[in-house]
């Protein structure tokens, strides 16, 4: 950001364009010229000499009223307002189980629990001015879909898109929530850390307890929030047919916590309150047992958490507005003429304008193009938590088949390889039919060209080779993919030839090898074979899939 003072220029990159005024001007001179040449002698010149101030003054305002959007579109800011904070130095780590299960209607207001999890958490948001926060997802896994950032309307915008769709792993994990979490926590952080996790509690692999004791060990405070009703509601799991039992366990979530707190002495845990907390979302006051948390870190004292920032006032709709005046004016002036007009006359003047002002406001605001931009305009940044929450809010809104998904879908893959969140990048790829011929050919080939950078960089090099060759199908221009194509395919040459000579030198190997050696080889393979069918028939090793809810 360019910065002046007071004065700052958010987008800068686009204030060459206002030198297009140059060109438009020599456009309007050289038609005024044109038009004095036609007019005869005879014609009054008072006729021409309104003509002339009227051509002036129409292409003076649309001149301001372009300089002005464009000055709107660089996010100009000057001029300050002092902005009361409270500063906490806490940040909260909110895990979002998205599981089936959340789906059951048994909320307050005969909400579903994911849909009462959004009020909760909405209004825990709003409370935590001067707090960072972080987002995890919890369903058969968890994910980080919003780092360590303090931007509110990010966390917002995630909560309204909550839903089961958004993972596609099957099952309920909190375990594997709560260690995303963890893994997202900054090492050797100033700042305290607390995590708390909304869910109903049912979960399908039993990881809860164990990571709850390693959240102990890292010294970072957990508490559960539980979501739904003790009596048991009938949900359809995620294959879309299956009826499962579900229900708030309560029981269970406060036995897994006294079990944790008991082992607390031998964690180490520092802090005066216990590792683990349950509290029940519709008790009241549970809201304020969180919120406590934070205060209590800060002090007693209020006024030692509260500040006052200084913050420059963004002055968009300021040149939008002016924007909007001048290019009505030159529609008035337009028909002026210098001339004295009737009311009627005027009236429908000014209500033409309004119109295409109307028109033009309305055509500027197309939800999802709009926040497609702004996401690709956030990771041109390098803020790739605003970029991700943009993508994530479109992909769930737009239509199943609509252009708008595709795009989004791209571009949040995009955003997570660009966060070295590869395996995240590769399920929204393989989301998009990449075999459909209506999609556009450049998305498919940079598709198909992102799923070969993420082969080559776990070294499947003959699979990046495949996906590069299907980039360069569908885009004959992308030179970027002949390029890596080349590298992988000599990668695979190499390997092949590496694996070639490691096999020549084990058959030398082999043939001095003393067949007493070899005898043994073999018999502790087969010993070793037939240990992993017994465990196989003993029901050691599972491939069943987890049931999805």
């Amino acid at each position: 950001m360019t910065e002046l003072s007071s004065f700052s220029i958010g987008n800068p990159q686009f204030l060459p364009a206002i030198l297009l005024i140059l060109p438009a001007l020599f456009f309007v001179g050289a038609k005024f010229k044109k038009i004095e040449r036609n007019l005869s002698a005879s014609q009054n010149q008072k006729t021409l000499s309104s003509l002339k101030i009227s051509l002036f003054l129409r292409t003076l305002f649309r001149s301001l009223a372009w300089i002005c959007a464009v000055l709107a579109l660089c996010e100009i800011s000057f001029g300050s307002k002092k902005i009361p904070v409270h500063k906490s130095g806490s940040n909260v780590s909110f895990v979002f189980d998205i599981s089936y299960s959340m789906l059951a209607k048994d909320a307050p207001s005969r909400l579903t629990r994911l849909d009462a999890v959004k009020l909760y958490a909405s209004s825990l948001i709003e409370h935590l001015s001067g707090s960072s926060f972080s987002a995890v997802l919890a369903k058969g896994d968890g994910f980080t879909a919003i780092p360590e950032t303090e931007d509110a309307a990010a966390m917002l915008n995630l909560l309204e898109n909550l839903s089961p769709t958004l993972m596609s792993s099957g099952g309920s994990s909190l375990g594997k929530g709560i260690e995303a979490a963890l893994n997202a926590i900054p090492k050797n952080s100033a700042k305290s850390e607390y995590i708390w996790v909304f869910t109903d509690g049912d979960e399908t692999d039993s990881r809860l307890e164990k990571s709850l004791e390693l959240a102990a060990k890292a010294q970072i405070p957990v508490t559960i929030v539980g979501f739904g009703s003790e009596t048991e509601s009938e949900i359809t799991a995620g294959d879309g047919k299956t009826r499962v039992k579900t229900a708030l366990r309560a029981q269970k979530m406060t036995e897994i916590a006294d079990s944790v707190n008991s082992k607390a002495a031998s964690f180490s845990f520092s802090a005066q309150k216990s590792p683990v907390g349950y509290v029940d979302s519709k008790s009241q006051g549970s809201a304020w047992q969180l919120l406590n948390q934070i205060t209590r870190t800060a002090g007693e004292d209020e006024e030692s958490t509260l500040a006052y920032e200084v913050k420059q006032v963004n002055r968009h709709a300021f040149f939008i507005f002016w924007a909007v005046v001048f290019l009505i004016l030159s529609f008035v002036v337009a028909e002026f003429k210098l001339a004295p007009l009737k009311n009627k006359h005027f009236r429908s003047i000014l209500e033409k304008s309004l119109v295409f002002v109307a028109v033009f406001l309305f055509a500027s605001c197309s939800s999802e193009k709009k926040q497609i931009l702004e996401g690709a305009w956030a990771w041109y940044e390098g803020k790739y938590t605003t970029a991700t929450a943009d993508f994530l809010t479109v992909a769930h809104r737009a239509g199943e088949d609509s252009l708008a998904k595709s795009y989004a879908i791209f571009d949040l893959s995009a955003t997570y390889v660009s966060m070295g969140e590869l395996d995240a990048a590769h399920k929204r790829l393989s989301e998009l039919n990449l075999d459909d011929e209506t999609l556009p050919s450049d998305v498919r080939s940079a598709a198909f060209y992102n799923l070969g950078l993420i082969s080559a960089q776990k070294n499947d090099y003959a699979l990046a080779a495949s996906y590069f060759k299907r980039a360069i199908l569908a885009d004959s221009k992308n030179l970027n993919a002949k390029i890596n194509l080349e590298l992988c395919e000599r990668e695979v040459t190499q390997k092949q030839a590496n694996q070639a000579e490691s096999e020549m030198q084990c058959v030398n190997e082999e043939k001095q090898t003393n067949p007493d050696m070899k005898n043994e080889i073999f018999t502790l393979i087969r010993e070793n074979e037939g240990k992993k069918w017994r465990n196989m028939s003993d029901g050691g090793e599972k491939n069943d899939d987890v049931l999805d809810y």
